[in-house]
């Protein structure tokens, strides 16, 4: 005899429909089918680690947010058939699908129909030797044309998102977005720099005459314009006006999707305060650099802001912590913000000095690179960590894939010889400017 398969269902039962009529209750067929069903995410994802289950289905769960959580239940149990639950069947929904390598996408009434099957076959007999009914499920030609939809601007562009956050103000994420994003281009990458601090985002200042677009513009086109499509590096700009910011927030999703179907690269800068536009960002982010200043107050707050995204159900290995301004006599180093947070890996950017702040507020970025700052020089370092290795200059030499970012090894001597040639270079420069000022 055929062993029984094992359902569980992740979410609210009341959220599928069972029949239009009303006739077949939903707890009798989850009962006739023997389905178990978690409504909280932690007792979720506890249930598959510690039980096989032949299918999962993730629906409306507390605690978590149900695509990362069918996400994390698949890396958990990679032989379990995962499925998400969702009557959202857009390019987004399915691309996440598709790299959290997902069984399928089925909407509640779908999933409804098919366990009132399992239960018609369980009732004539003929539920223990056959193929489940719901084993169709990825065929289905909807699934089947989002994940072909999703699939193809994937493989045009690498589509690499990086979220650039800290825990409160003035930690530099404005400097150290715009900075990575010109570092970026400079490596070929096809880069666009979006300024999510909506309300009082400034990088349209700091990149001078670079080309750029209004991310309210983004939003009603729904495309990059075509005068800007083969730049090599793209401001889009916060709105125009503070009273669009809110209408800006609730299309930052589709935003997204634009940026990282036509861009190698999108670096995505960040407000002080966290809302649900820094929670999307962090959820649709390839990787998130998660800055620290040199206050106490910057430390506690990072604290807390890690505690909001595991609330939230956002996971954190992607992120690398990172403590900024750097100086032999700062307050703070790396090791010290490490040992503040449980010793998590944190990298150091280094204080640039005062020509961060004069050549960024002329709306000259771009001779911060050119000169070799030694800010430009660490995220150069940073990016080496973040960044897939075929995205790396030739220069960098060749490195063994990170096998889990923000856990990675330091640079090895060769990048490390490097950024001091390159720090030797512009302290020869600025010694040579001094004396001719002289």
């Amino acid at each position: 005899m055929t062993k029984r398969k094992r359902y569980l269902l992740c979410g609210h039962g009341e959220s599928l429909p069972m029949a239009e009529d009303g006739a077949t209750s939903l707890s009798s067929v989850l009962e006739d089918l023997a389905v178990e069903v978690c409504a909280e995410a932690v007792s979720a994802r506890r249930r598959v680690n510690e039980e096989h289950f032949d299918f999962v289905w993730v629906s409306c769960c507390e605690g978590a947010e149900p695509i990362n959580l069918a996400a994390a239940c698949k890396r958990d149990s990679p032989q379990t058939a995962v499925y998400l639950v969702t009557a959202d069947r857009t390019g987004s929904v399915a691309s996440r699908a598709r790299a959290a390598e997902l069984d399928g996408i089925v909407s509640p009434a779908e999933l409804g129909e098919h366990l009132l099957k399992e239960a018609a076959r369980n009732v004539d007999g003929d539920g223990g030797d056959g193929e489940s009914v719901v084993l169709a499920l990825p065929d289905s030609e909807g699934v089947r044309q989002a994940l072909s939809a999703a699939k193809a601007p994937e493989e045009n562009r690498a589509g690499f998102l990086l979220t650039v956050v800290s825990g409160s103000g003035g930690a530099g994420k404005s400097t150290v977005a715009t900075l990575t994003a010109l570092l970026g281009a400079r490596r070929g990458l096809r880069t666009a720099l979006l300024d999510a601090d909506l309300q009082f985002g400034d990088l349209a200042a700091l990149m001078g005459d670079a080309p750029s677009v209004p991310v309210e513009e983004v939003v009603r086109t729904g495309a990059v314009p075509d005068g800007l499509s083969e730049a090599p590096l793209v401001l889009v700009s916060a709105p125009r006006a503070l009273e669009r910011s809110e209408v800006v927030a609730a299309s930052m999703g589709s935003v997204v999707d634009v940026l990282v179907a036509s861009f190698d690269f999108v670096v995505a800068n960040t407000g002080g305060g966290w809302d649900d536009v820094h929670l999307l960002l962090l959820e649709r982010a390839a990787a998130s650099l998660f800055l620290v200043d040199q206050r106490a107050s910057s430390v506690r707050a990072c604290r807390h802001a890690l505690d909001l995204c595991l609330r939230c159900g956002i996971a954190t290995g992607s992120f690398l912590l990172a403590v900024n301004r750097c100086t032999r006599h700062a307050p703070f180093t790396s090791i010290d913000v490490s040992s503040a947070l449980d010793g998590a890996h944190v990298a150091e950017l280094a204080d640039g000095g005062r020509e961060v702040e004069e050549l960024l507020g002329a709306g000259m970025a771009q001779s911060l690179v050119e000169a070799s700052s030694p800010l430009c020089i660490s995220i150069e370092g940073v990016l080496d960590e973040l960044l897939p290795l075929a995205s790396r200059p030739a220069s960098a030499g060749v490195q063994a894939p990170l096998a889990r970012i923000g856990l990675a090894p330091k640079a090895d001597a060769g990048l490390r010889g490097k950024q001091r040639k390159r720090k030797g270079r512009a302290s020869r420069r600025e010694a040579a400017l001094a004396k001719d000022a002289s």
